[in-house]
């Protein structure tokens, strides 16, 4: 068995739609055999030191507690790995995708378009010029039909499909994960394989 993350997950700290406590996060994801978890909170990311502070408490050191951040566009959300921790807030919400999608990658975020199928909160046909690094294309916030139409969208438009869980509930962590054949380090290491596409997918897990 690889390294297992589940790379798109909300606390209820800075997620006002997410009901799960930060620290039941670390053992809950143990428990469901998980490596390690990125927090993604709407327009805001966790400081190292947050992040630190959580790891501590929950005495699990060893686990890979990462933060990004996910960006709500005027149509569609972008879930944002990679930049400083005090970037996130200063992004206005709600502007052009294109636009958005250029300022991230220019500062070397990683960038994966959330949920692109979902009713409601979807991409406009633009997507097919957005040079995402990969589209979501499993999650619990996903039907069976806007996943298959993910999916579909991901094989025409030759993009890199991953799967995360979106959790806002505790059960719902690590319903989704991606496998990597080697332990994660820091984000550097998460940006640099899901680019090369050097991981598997995994779900869903009852």
């Amino acid at each position: 068995m690889g390294f297992i993350i589940d790379i798109h997950v909300h606390s209820q700290r800075h997620s006002g739609c997410s009901r799960i406590a930060p620290e039941r996060l670390i053992q809950q994801a143990i428990a469901r055999g998980l490596h390690g978890l990125i927090i993604t909170d709407h327009h805001y990311q966790w400081s190292e030191e947050e992040l630190e502070t959580l790891r501590q408490a929950s005495g699990e050191t060893a686990f890979l507690l990462m933060a990004g951040f996910e960006y709500s566009t005027c149509a569609g959300d972008i879930l944002v790995y990679g930049l400083a921790p005090e970037l996130a807030s200063t992004f206005v919400p709600y502007q052009l995708p294109t636009k958005m999608l250029t300022e991230f990658q220019g500062l070397g975020a990683l960038c994966i378009a959330a949920h692109p199928t979902r009713a409601g909160m979807g991409f406009d046909p633009e997507i097919a010029t957005m040079p995402f690094d990969a589209i979501e294309v499993r999650s619990v916030n996903l039907q069976p039909n806007e996943q298959r139409m993910a999916i579909k969208l991901a094989k025409d438009l030759s993009f890199k499909s991953i799967v995360a869980s979106d959790a806002h509930r505790l059960n719902e962590i690590g319903t989704y994960t991606l496998e990597f054949d080697a332990p994660l380090r820091h984000m550097a290491d998460f940006s640099d394989y899901v680019r090369k596409g050097a991981y598997k997918t995994l779900g869903p897990r009852p």
